[in-house]
């Protein structure tokens, strides 16, 4: 199917969203910490969690493409596009797993070993969304529901436990290491929501009649996203506004009405961008090129902006701290600019991680015939 815009537009301002953040949280004075609460209670549906919710998207769109190709190719079968998948997975899980690596031996703290900032949720959500790929729709709703009230659940129960050497204690650990950051329980719904919306868009680009298109758009897309976000915010922003513009809202990650705002955000956010491309209200060819670049090496621009940690860590203030944010995005957009003009997918992680699993599942495939 033909590469959506609007999903690159909301994973590039995503990736802004976090690299943003990030250089807010280490270099504003100790005073002023307070506009890192800000800024995560007005914008934090499109960081993690509009993250993971936009790669299920993606997930799910790969997947009915290659499902596709299992049909209409005879050398590509499905056992193969599995193992394609879970190569990929663990590929991705093990970079997470050398990010936190190194995070611990930064700062000395082995328990970072084991913790869920993004690439680590990301990979586990790939992983667990496998065996549910094939199910419905409303199946896969129905588990993202059933998830959350598990996650409550076992939050409630288990956090008496944290920091304790026993079964539950190390549960804890494995679960919700640390609550600051994207547990997999809370997130896992976001990435199976995603692949609901990738489903949707994948049938949605399948039709060849534009009328037919129009009604699709409208009946299967607009009218659901629409009604179920809206539900979604206006039944958890009074709940959740009591934690906004304050230090409750960095350890939030876990709180139910957070999760409901966040979601209900960010359906309504895709469906915006949604609208305004197939309304042809932005050009699909030349619009927001910018943000192509930094959806298209997001996997890359993760661990490449943890080098601005070092550069004014603690020094500035809210006031002179938006001139260097702003210049450095810049000089990342021209860095990468540069970067797929030379090099294009070869500089992308998340094409050679694909090129890596195809290569390894193809290679299996082959042995395995001339055997």
């Amino acid at each position: 199917m033909e590469r959506l815009k609007s999903i690159d537009i909301f994973r590039g301002i995503g990736m802004i969203y976090i690299m943003v953040g990030h250089m807010i949280d280490w270099w504003t004075i100790p005073s002023e910490d307070w506009l890192f609460n800000v800024y995560v209670s007005l914008f934090s549906a499109l960081g993690a969690a509009g993250f993971v919710f936009i790669s299920g998207v993606g997930t799910m769109i790969s997947y009915r493409n290659r499902v596709e190709k299992v049909k209409i190719t005879s050398n590509y079968s499905t056992k193969t596009m599995r193992k394609e998948y879970f190569i990929r997975g663990f590929l991705i899980l093990g970079l997470g797993l050398l990010y936190n690596g190194i995070v611990a031996i930064q700062f000395l703290d082995p328990s970072v070993i084991w913790k869920w900032f993004i690439i680590l949720t990301v990979a586990a959500s790939l992983l667990l969304a496998w065996p549910l790929l094939k199910t419905s729709k409303l199946c896969r709703i129905i588990i993202a529901a059933l998830i959350w009230i598990l996650n409550q659940i076992l939050l409630t129960y288990l956090l008496h436990f944290n920091g304790e050497a026993n079964f539950f204690g190390v549960l804890f650990y494995v679960l919700y290491n640390s609550l600051d950051q994207n547990p997999i329980l809370s997130f896992l719904t976001f990435f199976l929501i995603g692949t609901v919306i990738g489903d949707l868009l994948f049938d949605f680009s399948a039709l060849d009649d534009d009328s037919e298109k129009k009604r699709f758009l409208k009946r299967k897309i607009i009218v659901p996203l629409l009604a179920c976000g809206i539900v979604l915010i206006t039944t958890s922003f009074w709940f959740l506004l009591p934690n906004l513009f304050t230090e409750q809202i960095l350890t939030i990650n876990t709180n139910i009405w957070w999760l409901i705002y966040s979601l209900g955000l960010d359906l309504i956010i895709i469906l915006i961008l949604l609208i305004l491309e197939e309304y042809h209200i932005f050009n699909r060819k030349r619009s927001f090129r910018s943000l192509f670049y930094f959806s298209y090496y997001s996997l890359v621009l993760f661990l490449l902006q943890n080098l601005n940690y070092f550069l004014f860590f603690e020094l500035l203030n809210r006031y002179n701290i938006w001139y260097f944010i702003i210049a450095t995005i810049l000089i990342y957009d021209i860095f990468l600019r540069f970067m797929y003009k030379k090099l294009e997918g070869n500089f992308s992680l998340k094409v050679q991680i694909g090129k890596i699993a195809k290569k390894i599942a193809n290679k299996s495939r082959i042995e395995k015939t001339l055997n």
